[in-house]
């Protein structure tokens, strides 16, 4: 590459290039347009789908603390406070614990992934 061209980051075009290109080859510029709609479409599915994901996650773990403590409560009532306790603390951090960790894991990946700057 000669060190007048300039640098490409993930495959982005100046409006110059793009018209240049549209303007030479009109093929080829509406073949880059339709695989950059493509891509949008791509990334905009991904993040409904992680959004669903986590939402179901998010539910799945208050369906689990809502049954934990309705089982921890029955056992207060039945006269077993130690063993109440016992049943909503552990679940409960078991449950948290799975929640934080996932958090610092999705968090090192969007630090990490591949839209990051060097």
């Amino acid at each position: 590459m000669s060190p007048a061209a300039p640098q490409k980051r993930g495959g982005e075009f100046t409006v110059i290039e793009l018209s240049l290109l549209a303007e030479k080859a009109p093929e080829a510029y509406r073949e880059l347009m339709a695989q950059k709609r493509s891509e949008q479409k791509h990334r905009q599915r991904f993040a409904w789908a992680d959004l669903i994901a986590q939402t179901v996650g998010h539910l799945c773990g208050l369906a689990s603390l809502s049954i934990l403590a309705f089982v921890s409560w029955h056992a207060f009532d039945r006269d077993a406070p130690t063993q109440g306790a016992a049943i909503i603390c552990t679940g409960a951090v078991s449950i948290v614990a799975v929640f934080v960790t996932g958090r610092v894991s999705n968090g090192r990946k969007s630090q990490g992934g591949r839209g990051s700057s060097p």
